[in-house]
């Protein structure tokens, strides 16, 4: 915008204008001297000492350090200085030291080590060389491999096991643990065993030495000698029938072979002789009933009965 000169006081009293127009000259000429000055600012910030906006914005964006020309002399200062000390008190680049100078390391600070090359040593201001780094490592993997194998022997076995109870009496599974597997075996069912033989001599006598006719029936009992209630026993009989006839004496063969018989339930074998009947109770006794068929031999009568030894074999 132009300035404009304002407009004088004109008036019949020129004197008292005067002292009016007079500002107001003084305030146009200063008017047209700052235009001047600003048209020169215009054209030539640098010039006049005046910063412009874009040389403003770029230094307020610049992110580089600017200091005084009093603060770059007192940096200057300062390195020389640190230059200066370096030269006269630090050490240079190579050089020694005494023992003594060097501290040892410990857990709680820092310092030098020696090197050692144990596997079994407890220092605490030492260190490790690879090859005893490399001894520990492949006495782990020895370890590892055995403790693998152990492993592996270990699962082989515990599935024998389980295997082997199962197919006596069941309710094992691999997933079970050691403990469970020993509850297994020892709550299992157990089939007590025992055998023995009863030793056998002389004649069983019918009547007490005399005749008798038939049918003819004689007992023997014997207790079985095992640490448990027997529930099912396995007995071999062999033995003859003696029988008294017109003109002597005759002997017959009786039923021989195995005979089983359990607690409530006998067990018996016959032939044309006559039949072995076998009992045992809940005490462990053994009774054996011997009878001689009337139909054996025609007038015939019952003497005695003769038995081999009794093999037998018992399960509670």
């Amino acid at each position: 915008m132009a300035i404009k000169q304002p407009r004088r006081f004109v008036t019949t009293d020129q004197g008292h204008a005067d002292v009016l127009n007079v500002p107001i000259d003084t305030l146009y000429a200063n008017d047209q001297q700052l235009a001047a000055q600003v048209e020169s600012i215009k054209k030539d910030p640098a010039g006049n000492g005046v910063a412009s906006k874009e040389a403003l914005d770029n230094h307020a964006s610049n992110s580089d350090l600017h200091v005084t020309a009093a603060k770059q002399a007192a940096w200057t200062s300062a390195e020389a200085n640190a230059k200066q000390y370096t030269r006269d008190y630090a050490a240079p680049k190579a050089h020694t030291h005494p023992a003594s100078d060097l501290p040892s390391a410990s857990t709680q600070a820092r310092g030098i080590v020696q090197l050692d090359t144990s596997v079994s040593s407890g220092a605490i201001d030492r260190a490790a060389t690879p090859s005893a780094t490399k001894q520990a490592y492949d006495r782990a993997n020895e370890a590892y491999s055995r403790a693998d194998q152990a492993f592996t022997q270990a699962v082989d076995l515990k599935n024998k096991i389980v295997g082997a109870i199962n197919g006596k009496f069941g309710g094992a599974s691999p997933d079970m643990s050691g403990d469970q597997l020993a509850a297994a075996i020892t709550n299992a069912p157990i089939v007590k065993y025992a055998e023995g033989t009863i030793a056998r001599s002389g004649n069983i006598s019918v009547n007490n030495g005399y005749d008798i006719d038939l049918p003819a029936t004689v007992t023997v009992s014997y207790v079985l000698p095992t640490a448990f209630a027997i529930s099912k026993v396995f007995i071999r009989l062999n033995g003859y029938a003696h029988f008294s006839v017109s003109g002597g004496w005759s002997s017959r063969w009786m039923p021989g072979g195995y005979i089983i018989a359990t607690v409530g339930s006998n067990g018996s074998l016959s032939n044309d002789i006559g039949t072995y009947t076998v009992n045992i109770n809940s005490s462990n006794l053994l009774t054996i009933t011997m009878s001689m068929g009337s139909g054996t031999l025609t007038g015939a009568r019952a003497r005695y009965y003769t038995l081999d030894n009794i093999p037998w074999w018992a399960i509670g």
